[in-house]
């Protein structure tokens, strides 16, 4: 028999994406790059009616994990990049306990609160952090990573280092302090050219080139 993963159907002439499946896979995914425990993404699925693969009402990590291992998705349902860098993550959280608070508060809080913030101008989608097999990191617009240059031509990638560097400037922070930017900034607009327009939740507005 024939091993069908979740997200596809098997039909007469073939298997196929199952869309709605499908949906709930990228939805995995993603909440697992923004810094989701598998305990956390569990209890999501739950909240929102959303059986596991094997129709029980709440999801297991293990399954979340295998789901999330399975490269079966890529082109299908998830891309290259997305996949590739849900794996880096999952070696760097493998010796970390998943729930606890101090996971959260510390080793993806930056990566949370860019991934809140950071928007592209030309299409309105948000920055996803993707690392690339070198080791670096770069946040790219989430319509091009998914669908290529379809939706979103000409949102530029920009490295973490950057975007770090630029934000300490803007806020004349010494060092990164995630608390000042949550408090400071509503959302950070990524131009075409690579420029960085922040709005201030005091509506007040700032330009940086590069």
């Amino acid at each position: 028999m024939v091993y069908i993963p979740y997200g596809f159907v098997q039909k007469q002439d073939g298997i196929f994406v199952e869309p709605q499946q499908a949906e709930v896979v990228k939805e995995i995914f993603q909440r697992y790059l923004n810094g989701d425990s598998l305990g956390g993404i569990a209890d999501f699925l739950f909240r929102h009616g959303i059986s596991s693969p094997t129709g029980q009402e709440k999801w297991t990590r293990p399954a979340i994990s295998k789901l999330l291992s399975n490269a079966k998705y890529i082109g299908y349902i998830i891309s290259f990049e997305d996949y590739f860098a849900v794996q880096v993550d999952k070696g760097n959280r493998s010796n970390i306990d998943e729930d606890t608070n101090q996971r959260k508060a510390t080793r993806y809080s930056s990566q949370n609160v860019l991934s809140s913030l950071l928007v592209c101008v030309e299409c309105g989608a948000h920055y996803r952090r993707i690392p690339r097999p070198s080791g670096e990191v770069v946040w790219r617009c989430a319509n091009k990573v998914e669908h290529g240059k379809k939706i979103c031509q000409n949102a530029p990638s920009l490295s973490k280092d950057v975007i770090k560097e630029y934000l300490c400037t803007a806020l004349n922070m010494a060092e990164w302090d995630e608390e000042a930017i949550k408090s400071a900034i509503e959302r950070i607009l990524i131009r075409h050219d690579g420029g960085l327009e922040i709005e201030y939740k005091h509506e007040m507005r700032h330009d940086l080139e590069y």
